[in-house]
């Protein structure tokens, strides 16, 4: 049996108990140990701890048991190992703000930069465009970027993983990064704490309305609708 399977079976023993069992966080019981990252040395020299894998359905059950998470995923329990999706920008921050209570270290979202970074090597080669007409560019990037996975959701580690071991950067989930979209010509300064919409990171950077969860519904104004919306968590390390 992997660690991974040992750690997750032992969650789901917790979760389950604690749905007969309210209880608070257990600061007894870091969560360091259970969010699996790998140290990556940044090409500015930083050096970033980064989660292996999305936060998982089991993650972020726990975060609901816990009182932080406002989603309740208790009816995909039995998908522990799956992505939690249907994410907005502020479960996303309820989550982070849970993990840094039960945490040594102080996880956060990742930056659009440090996301293209973490995925360069997986990411697929940007198509040539099928209009050449600037006014049709809109159409082109539609019909090019569309989504190449699919939507149906798989188990963590069943897209590619980097040299590094992180995993599923490639998949159909796509990633909350903590980087406000600031316009097309991005000039425009924008108060993080009001920002309308963020960038996300998968097959094509795309832009979300913070508080959309079901990307089919909300407005994306770069590129093709993400087909689901999660989140991955890093953290500084020097």
């Amino acid at each position: 049996m992997s660690r991974r399977r040992g750690v997750l079976i032992g969650l789901a023993a917790a979760v389950i108990g604690a749905a007969f069992i309210p209880r608070g966080p257990d600061l007894s019981s870091p969560m360091s140990d259970i969010v699996q990252a790998e140290l990556l040395t940044l090409q500015d020299g930083r050096q970033l701890k980064v989660q292996t894998h999305e936060v998982t359905v089991l993650e972020w059950q726990a975060c609901y048991d816990a009182g932080y998470c406002a989603l309740d995923f208790s009816r995909k329990i039995r998908d522990v190992d799956f992505p939690a999706t249907g994410l907005s920008y502020p479960d996303a921050m309820q989550f982070v703000t849970w993990i840094n209570t039960q945490s040594a270290l102080q996880w956060r979202l990742p930056s659009a930069a440090e996301w293209r970074e973490i995925s360069k090597e997986v990411m697929p080669k940007k198509a040539d465009p099928i209009f050449t007409d600037p006014s049709l560019t809109w159409a082109s990037s539609y019909l090019t970027e569309a989504n190449q996975t699919g939507r149906a959701l798989r188990p963590s580690g069943a897209f590619s993983t980097t040299s590094t071991g992180i995993t599923d950067l490639d998949g159909n989930v796509w990633e909350w990064t903590s980087d406000c979209y600031s316009g097309a010509d991005g000039k425009d300064t924008i108060n993080p704490d009001r920002c309308p919409a963020f960038v996300l990171g998968g097959e094509h950077e795309a832009v979300m309305s913070y508080l959309i969860r079901d990307p089919a519904r909300g407005g994306c104004a770069v590129g093709a609708p993400p087909a689901h919306l999660g989140m991955r968590l890093v953290a500084d390390s020097n």
